[in-house]
């Protein structure tokens, strides 16, 4: 993991100079057992033999290398990894789905994503645009995968659900169940704070809900990611309108700590156009959310 990059100096008096590349496991705690390698996903050629035979991304260079603590080879951030706005491993979770590891996979992608059954559908995929795979042929369907892991979980009869750190005391509260509110209650739960979020409208998931029709995101997956961050412990009201049903500093006063506030866009621009002002004249934002609250709509 070290290489010299220069010499100097005499006989009897040298001074060199070395690199030494990050290993990315701590050679004091490494006994050398050689379980990540068993689990790594990752499988590259062997520089030792030549490239005659593979290796994983955890590895030791030979069996008599020293130290003999194991080392992780990392060649910096994919371009799926960079583009995707989540930042999800996208190498590692689709690695482990090759394997049919899909539980371990779906572990990872929640890591940085709590919400992989409705990014499955929704997302326009900006990582797909940047896969390597362009110059051969075409992107790996990376969206889809994510589609998949999460499809599964969702047909499994035990779901996964993180594991919850030591319970705190400290009470956060949300104001508002989109994307941003959701994910925020799924790792402060996940952290062990107690979390309630508070919702204006009468149904949850914010433009998730209200934004996008239920044929390009069917409401029963909406329902099935949020039923996962309720068994973790978090407590929507849904009916409760910030600043007319109840303000901030009665929140403060019931013993909320912090508070997070994501709100949404729900406001439409106006075009500055003749005839929007009329009435049967609906801006976008506005004629989706009556439709998917099941208001009827005169055009």
């Amino acid at each position: 993991m070290s290489e010299v990059e220069a010499v100097s100096g005499e006989p009897g008096n040298f001074r060199v100079k070395v690199h030494q590349k990050p290993r990315f496991i701590d050679p004091d705690k490494c006994t050398g057992c050689g379980e990540c390698a068993q689990v790594c996903p990752v499988v590259l050629k062997n520089e030792y033999d030549m490239g005659l035979s593979e290796r994983r991304a955890a590895y030791r260079r030979y069996a008599q290398a020293v130290p003999g603590a194991f080392a992780i080879e990392k060649r910096g951030t994919s371009p799926c990894k960079a583009t995707c706005p989540a930042h999800i491993s996208v190498q590692g979770y689709i690695a482990l789905a090759a394997q049919g590891r899909y539980r371990e996979a779906l572990e990872l992608i929640k890591k940085d994503n709590p919400l992989p059954a409705i990014c499955g559908r929704v997302c326009h995929h900006p990582c797909e645009t940047a896969c390597m795979r362009n110059k051969v042929d075409e992107p790996v369907a990376i969206d889809f995968i994510k589609r998949y892991i999460a499809d599964l979980d969702l047909k499994d009869e035990t779901r996964f659900v993180p594991e919850i750190k030591e319970k705190r005391d400290e009470k956060v509260a949300i104001i508002g169940s989109g994307p941003a509110g959701l994910s925020c209650a799924y790792y402060l739960a996940q952290e062990g704070y107690r979390v309630t979020v508070f919702e204006k409208l009468p149904v949850l998931g914010g433009m998730l809900t209200v934004g996008i029709p239920s044929y390009r995101l069917p409401r029963d997956i909406i329902e099935a990611e949020i039923q996962v961050i309720r068994e973790m412990g978090v407590e929507f009201k849904t009916g409760v309108e910030i600043g007319k049903d109840v303000t901030i500093a009665q929140l403060r006063e019931q013993g909320y700590k912090a508070i997070f506030v994501g709100i949404g866009a729900h406001e439409c621009k106006k075009l500055g156009i003749e005839g929007e002002d009329l009435e049967g004249v609906y801006p976008g934002v506005d004629f989706l959310r009556e439709v998917n609250l099941g208001n009827r709509i005169y055009l």
